[in-house]
């Protein structure tokens, strides 16, 4: 019995014990429970912040590739960024050979109507004794070369008394010839040429024109300023020709590029058609500079630019440039791969070649008009459709093609009106060509020295580039400035 009551004492025990490492087991598990669900919402947590910042690592990886991967072709980029990339050409291949088709006029070169001078290859006798006669007709080849050489003319003015009555006589050089030294209109148009058509910097037309004239004629980088700026001060009247031209004009192209002035950076601005261009150089981009420009807020009619913020306020017509649209839709449908943007190239390049189908700008019908306007419509639903469809975590409503998208909607007039108005062209090409030459100044003659030289090549290529335009001698335009009236219109 002993025994027996000992061995219930002992079972007791270990059912209090096996009570009590339950209860130990069951405060352990759901302290472990407690701990894996804490565990797992840390996680839970990590996890997410991780695919946000793995979204967000991914949508900068995505937009630094998109800049990587702009060029010249599909972006507002200039060539000269593009360094050793290579750029496909977007022109389709027509499938001609090069040079000149067949049954196009063809040109040789002619014999200049008027010779300097005529040598007759006429031999008089024959070697029998009698003399040649000759019936009129003959063979007739030029030999063509330039010369140039310094013209120096001194005038010597003389003082004398006559013997007779006494009278002294003091004889005048001309008005002209202020000082000691004075230079005529043909080598300051020649100087003045070289730098603003040629793009030749100063001390270089200095050394140019001291080693062709074999040292004859020395004169100072200071002396070729003051011709530029001599020029610039007598520019005022075919400026003001120029601005009532682009005034009166039906359509008119504004562009702008930036330039080096002294230490900071200036714009040049154009404002041009096919007769007519007007450059202003201005320390300002927008506004205040196209009110400066003295055109702009008088002029009413259409107006070809690149969507500029500062020139949609202007109270006239607007056109956008095409060929800056083709280059964002190119880019979109690359790196954003948007089929919207691909439809869109199309019908802009349809409507463009159907426009020039005959080699000459012509009016569409209003039908054809129409159905482009239908098309565009479209293309731009679809584009927003496209983007709604898009399950891509990366899509972006405030990305490139997005924010074209929008602006292609907004401006579907501007984008369209080449289609509608025979006088509006396709692109703004005409602008940025008249601009392409400060480019080439800048690279090879480097930056203006300061904001007056800067105004003052404005004013001289404005006369010169409208000179181009209207089939007039370049070199002669300058020399009929150099006879106008000094006037400075630059502070």
């Amino acid at each position: 019995m002993r025994q027996l009551e000992e061995t219930l004492v002992k079972m007791d025990e270990l059912a209090a014990e096996v009570v009590y490492l339950r209860r130990e087991i069951s405060d352990e598990k759901a302290r472990h429970t407690k701990e894996v669900a804490e565990i797992e919402a840390n996680n839970q947590k990590e996890m997410g912040a991780l695919n946000v910042r793995i979204t967000e690592l991914e949508k900068e990886n995505k937009r630094l590739r998109e800049i990587i991967d702009k060029d010249s072709s599909n972006s507002g980029k200039p060539p000269s960024s593009d360094g050793f990339k290579k750029i496909f050409n977007s022109r389709e291949a027509s499938g001609k050979k090069p040079g000149g088709q067949k049954g196009h006029k063809g040109y040789g070169r002619e014999l200049y109507a008027k010779p300097t001078e005529v040598i007759e290859h006429k031999r008089e006798v024959c070697e029998c004794g009698h003399e040649i006669r000759y019936k009129g007709g003959y063979e007739a080849k030029q030999y063509v070369d330039i010369e140039i050489s310094a013209r120096i003319t001194e005038h010597r003015a003389y003082s004398g008394k006559c013997p007779q009555c006494g009278k002294r006589h003091e004889n005048l050089l001309p008005d002209n010839l202020i000082n000691p030294v004075t230079y005529g209109d043909n080598i300051k148009a020649v100087t003045v040429l070289l730098s603003t058509e040629g793009c030749v910097s100063v001390n270089r037309i200095k050394s140019f024109l001291s080693e062709v004239t074999g040292g004859g004629i020395e004169i100072s980088e200071g002396t070729i300023i003051n011709w530029l700026n001599e020029l610039a001060g007598k520019t005022a009247a075919e400026i003001a020709a120029i601005k009532e031209k682009l005034l009166a004009s039906a359509v008119n192209h504004k562009d702008e590029t930036g330039i080096d002035v002294g230490k900071g950076t200036w714009w040049l601005h154009t404002l041009c058609n096919k007769e007519a261009t007007y450059y202003h150089a201005d320390i300002k981009r927008g506004k205040e500079a196209d009110e400066r420009m003295g055109i702009l807020p008088l002029y009413r009619k259409v107006l070809v630019h690149d969507h500029l913020s500062s020139l949609t306020g202007l109270d006239c017509e607007h056109a956008e440039c095409n060929a800056h649209i083709l280059r964002y839709l190119k880019a979109a449908k690359e790196l954003q791969k948007r089929k919207w943007a691909e439809e869109m190239i199309s019908l802009l390049v349809t409507g463009h070649r159907e426009t020039v189908a005959s080699g000459l700008k012509r009016l569409l019908p209003p039908e054809r008009t129409a159905y482009y306007e239908r098309e565009y419509e479209r293309i731009i639903e679809s584009g927003e459709a496209e983007f709604k469809a898009d399950p891509s975590p990366l899509r972006d409503y405030n990305g490139d093609d997005m924010k074209l998208l929008r602006r292609m909607k907004l401006c579907r007039r501007e984008h369209l009106l080449f289609l509608s108005r025979a006088e509006v062209p396709f692109d703004n090409n005409l602008a940025e060509r008249d601009l392409r030459m400060v480019k080439t100044k800048s690279k090879v003659s480097g930056s203006f020295r300061s904001p007056i030289g800067a105004q003052n090549f404005a004013s001289i290529k404005s006369v010169l580039s409208t000179a181009k335009k209207t089939g007039k001698n370049l070199l002669l335009t300058l020399k009929s400035c150099f006879a106008n009236p000094i006037h400075f219109s630059h502070s």
